[in-house]
Parts: structure tokens; C-alpha cells; sequence
């Protein structure tokens, strides 16, 4: 018997287990694969940011933040963000929202977030006749660095891991959710799916409420030679394109990759690679030249921007009493799971307290 079983291991399901646990709940974590983060979070670019141009994103992004910059919250001793800045390009329509934008970053964090409007080029990025709101402290994660770390500390707090479980279904048994693995069964207060992509074709009693998606995402790693400049991570907002530097002689470029329903181990899609660093291009130069290194695919979990349960936004109902189905992510899952995760688990703990009474 658990308080809670958490299926899933992505950074997530790690950060939900680590705030439950840490709250004093018993909690089983569940994933098929053998190691955390062997889905979408494996392969996610882990750029973390404050500002987001929806409000309720950005609601759980600027705490996030200051969660990933501290070195107190981590097992490791040290925070796992790699601060590089980062940049995000809009058009120049979006000037006013932007500086308000930087007003309240600066407000919540004391940080020196700002909008540079006028020049080429941002902290590395060229602009492409855009403007810019430059967030010089923000940078990414390693988001399966992150999900050790928080999996780590569930476990420290007396949290049950189990990688290589499978789960076959969930149903219902005299009010409470039973977990049906292939290990067993597990009786449990409370389930939590926090699965990704693979919930657009879950098990039993796990479908999410609301319909999910899987839409096929895919990075391109290219060197970056010694003369080539130092750079923060980009998004544009304008087109969806995106980058980051990965260490010193890397960086990794992505764009929309619009195949709904794609499989997670699909193979790269080379005209897409080629499509991505012609269209970066204008943000960076010296791509022309730049080596390619490695093409990942993967696919990630899109949803509608709503909730049933009892965290609206973060949380659907599944039809199987107390049995939760992580909202989608719709890519920003790495930036705001701090948050999100101590949201959902205070969430959830509500819940059980509520129906206890």
C-alpha cells in the first residue's frame, strides 16, 4: 500500500515523487524503461527561462527558476542550471508587453532581465528584425541530471523507485486505485500519471480526460568552432525556432516539427535537420560552416491548456476515482516542473485530506 504511486520517471514524475515524499507521503515511483528520463526529458533541450508569453506558464516559470539556481534544493550541492542568458525574439509590435515582461522578472527575482530593441544582434543571437527580451542569469538544465537529483531525494525521504515496471492497468477497488504491473499489484491512495507522450495511447484507467497527442519533436547538434562567439539560449517567438550551447564547441538547434501522432523512436527526418540549420541561419551565421554532429528525434505530449482535477491547468481527471493524469506539457515541461511538480503534490495530498474527512 502507497499514499501515492507516481508512474512515470521524466523530470516531472521525479519532481511530483521528490514534494511528495518530502512532504511525508509514501510514494512508489513507476517507469517501464530502466533508467529515469528515458523518454521525452532524455531528449529535451532543458532551456530555462522566466518569461513566457502565456501568463499561466509564466505563473509557474518564474518561481521554477529560482528553484533550479539554488544550490540549497539540489542533493548534488550545487544548482543544475548552466547560466548562459537567454533570449527571446518577438516581433517588434510586442515591445510594450516585453518590457513588462522584464519588469516583473526583475521584480520577482532581482535579476537585471531586459528588452533590447534596435540593435542586430542579443547576447550572441542575431535578431533577425526582431526585438528581444534578454534574461542574463536564466540558461538550461540537463533535465535527466534534474531527475536523478530530485529521485534521488524522494528516495532519501523514503520513496520506493521501481524502473522497469511496467504498468499493465488501473482500476478501482472499494473507492481506491489499484496499480496492476508485472511485478503486482500496488494499492494506493492516490495515482499520479506523469507520462508524456506515451499517455496519447496509455494503459487502462490512465487515459487522461483530456485528449493528448504525440507530436514529433527533433534537435540538430552542430559544432562551433573556437572564433565562433559565445551565445545564450534562443527562442523565437515569431517562428518557433530555438537553440542552445551545449559546453563550449556545441550547440543544439531545433524547430517545429509538425508530424502529430509520431512514434519516440522514429528516425531523424533529414529534410527537416537540413530545413532547421538553413532557418537558424539568419540567427547565427557561422551555421553556414558548421559542422553537423548528431540528429535526435523524440516526441512529446500536446494537450489542451486545461485541467478537471483538483490543480486546474496541471491536472485531468482519468474516470477512475483519484487517479490524475499529468496535463500535457506542449514542450515546456522542463522550465516549469519545479513548480508544477510542488503544485501537483500539494494538490493531490488536498485531495486525499479532503476525502479522509
Amino acid at each position: 500500500m502507497a499514499d501515492v504511486v507516481v508512474v512515470g520517471a521524466g523530470i516531472t514524475g521525479a519532481a511530483v515523487a521528490h514534494h511528495l515524499a518530502r512532504a511525508g507521503a509514501s510514494v512508489v515511483v513507476l517507469d517501464r524503461a530502466e533508467r529515469p528520463g528515458a523518454g521525452a526529458t532524455g531528449r529535451s533541450g532543458g532551456m530555462v527561462r522566466g518569461y513566457d508569453p502565456d501568463p499561466a506558464v509564466a505563473e509557474l516559470a518564474v518561481p521554477s527558476l529560482a528553484v533550479f539556481k539554488a544550490a540549497g534544493n539540489w542533493a548534488a550541492g550545487r544548482s543544475p542550471l548552466r547560466v548562459t542568458g537567454a533570449v527571446t525574439v518577438a516581433e517588434p509590435a510586442a515591445e510594450a508587453g516585453l518590457r513588462a515582461a522584464a519588469e516583473r522578472l526583475n521584480a520577482a527575482h532581482g535579476t537585471t532581465a531586459h528588452v533590447v530593441a534596435g540593435p542586430a544582434e542579443a547576447a550572441g543571437v542575431g535578431l533577425a528584425g526582431g526585438i528581444a527580451l534578454v534574461e542574463p542569469e536564466a540558461g538550461w538544465v540537463a533535465p535527466t541530471e534534474v531527475t536523478e537529483d530530485w529521485l534521488t531525494q524522494a528516495r532519501g525521504d523514503g520513496a520506493l523507485v521501481r524502473l522497469g515496471t511496467a504498468v499493465r492497468a488501473v482500476h478501482e477497488r472499494g473507492g481506491r486505485p489499484v496499480v496492476v504491473t508485472d511485478a503486482g499489484e500496488i494499492r494506493a491512495g492516490a495515482v499520479v500519471s506523469a507520462v508524456g507522450a506515451w499517455g496519447a495511447a496509455p494503459v487502462p484507467g490512465l487515459r487522461s480526460s483530456a485528449p493528448v497527442r504525440s507530436r514529433s519533436i527533433q534537435v540538430t547538434v552542430v559544432g562551433r568552432g573556437p572564433s565562433v562567439p559565445a551565445h545564450a539560449t534562443f527562442v523565437d517567438l515569431r517562428t518557433g525556432l530555438y537553440a542552445k550551447p551545449v559546453g563550449r564547441d556545441r550547440t543544439l538547434l531545433g524547430m517545429p516539427h509538425l508530424v502529430w501522432d509520431a512514434a519516440m523512436d522514429a528516425p531523424p527526418d533529414q529534410a527537416h535537420e537540413r530545413a532547421t540549420v538553413a532557418a537558424l541561419t539568419a540567427h547565427f551565421p557561422w551555421l553556414a560552416t558548421a559542422p553537423r554532429l548528431d540528429t535526435v528525434r523524440a516526441a512529446d505530449a500536446y494537450g489542451a491548456a486545461r485541467g478537471d482535477g483538483p490543480a486546474s491547468g496541471l491536472l485531468d481527471g482519468t474516470g477512475v476515482p483519484h487517479v490524475w493524469a499529468v496535463r500535457a506539457w506542449n514542450g515546456g515541461g522542463v522550465k516549469t516542473a519545479p513548480e508544477a511538480g510542488r503544485r501537483i503534490a500539494a494538490a493531490v495530498l488536498a485531495d486525499a485530506a479532503s476525502d479522509a474527512v
